[in-house]
């Protein structure tokens, strides 16, 4: 599916920056430390928005989450449906995971695993780590960090703000 000039300015400047909302509000409110004490419905729906938006961003780039011989790591994943709008339709290409440092692959690889499966699904698996602040707060930072480079530096465009 090709995109106009106008699809690509609206995805740009709405759609994207309702998702970065998505992906930056646990890191925002921490950061303002926020209380979330007795808001433990308020803080779980924070933490799920990062999952979900770590998620669909990694599809964006053409990327999913593996587990494999004991390590959390990146994999090219092409577009599911035909009607997916992945990076590729703004910059010529997809993300490859060598892009990415292996540790920097690890962190997005276990917090996309962790939304794929132990969001998404009723399961008997847990994984800690990647439910913890820190690396949730690490993930979107690192999500932030490739849309910026990838994505809006290449467009000579500035990352937009949170939408609040």
């Amino acid at each position: 599916m090709d995109l106009t000039q106008e699809d690509k300015d609206e995805f740009l400047h709405k759609h994207l920056r309702h998702r970065l909302t998505l992906l930056r509000t646990l890191t925002k409110r921490t950061g303002d430390n926020y209380n979330f004490v007795g808001q433990g419905d308020i803080y779980r729906c924070v933490k799920d928005s990062n999952l979900i938006a770590v998620r669909m961003f990694l599809n964006f780039f053409g990327l999913k989450g593996i587990f494999q011989n004991e390590t959390f790591e990146l994999a090219e994943q092409p577009s599911k449906h035909q009607d997916d709008i992945l990076i590729d339709k703004f910059i010529g290409h997809l993300i490859k995971p060598d892009e990415i440092s292996k540790n920097s692959q690890r962190i997005l690889a276990g917090v996309y695993i962790r939304a794929d499966k132990e969001l998404a699904h009723i399961t008997n698996k847990f994984n800690r780590e990647f439910n913890e602040e820190s690396a949730l707060i690490s993930a979107a930072s690192l999500i932030e960090e490739l849309l910026k480079k990838h994505l809006y530096d290449y467009l000579g465009m500035q990352l937009p703000e949170l939408d609040v």
